[in-house]
């Protein structure tokens, strides 16, 4: 079983009924798939404000390239590259797939296997809203639990924007404690000009 750590995440709460200008998961026989929470298009950009070691800094990621189901995506200083299959959205591992981060069905408790642990879908229905980036229904939390050390990762993603906040907690002693979070502050969609404040 996989447990779900409390971490403040103010702009997430419980869906409420819908507004003008609030983005939602489409809907659908299938519903919403993993795709739809982070898409990987050439011109996709992200910037998001990363809290770690006492410091806070500014990462941007940015879609470099995406060939038919495979996205290479620039993330700080690092290129990862990403598969896209029917099953959901994973980490190309040299020749093989490696980790899925978000994969299809998206509904509450959906569960895969990760290297050292697990991920569960534990929410379906969270709403996002912040001034930089807007206003987002449906979104997904994402929890995975892993060994060696003991740690959780928890992110959020919005329908067609991606994660939007990250919390990492580490296991010390009988407690856990917060060792990075990131937030994003701004983005751009292909073709478009950059939402930022």
């Amino acid at each position: 079983m996989l447990l779900l750590l409390p971490v403040t995440l103010a702009a997430c709460t419980a869906a409420a009924g819908g507004s003008d200008g609030v983005v939602r998961p489409r809907l659908s026989i299938t519903g919403a798939t993993a795709a739809d929470y982070y898409p990987l298009s050439d011109g996709w950009k992200w910037e998001y404000l990363v809290w770690k070691d006492g410091r806070k800094t500014r990462v941007r990621y940015a879609v470099l390239e995406r060939k038919g189901d495979v996205a290479t995506v620039q993330e700080g200083d690092e290129q990862v590259t990403y598969v896209l299959t029917s099953e959901g959205i994973a980490e190309k591992d040299g020749d093989r797939l490696g980790d899925y981060i978000i994969k299809n069905p998206v509904a509450v408790g959906a569960e895969w296997p990760v290297a050292g642990g697990r991920a569960r879908i534990a929410s379906v229905s969270a709403r996002y809203e912040d001034p930089r980036v807007g206003r987002y229904e449906g979104c997904v939390l994402l929890a995975v639990m892993r060994t060696n050390p003991t740690r959780v990762t928890q992110t959020w993603f919005a329908p067609y924007l991606g994660p939007v906040q990250i919390a990492i907690q580490a296991q010390d002693g009988e407690q856990f404690l917060t060792i990075a979070q990131a937030t994003l502050v701004g983005f751009t969609r292909p073709g478009a000009v950059p939402a930022t404040p």
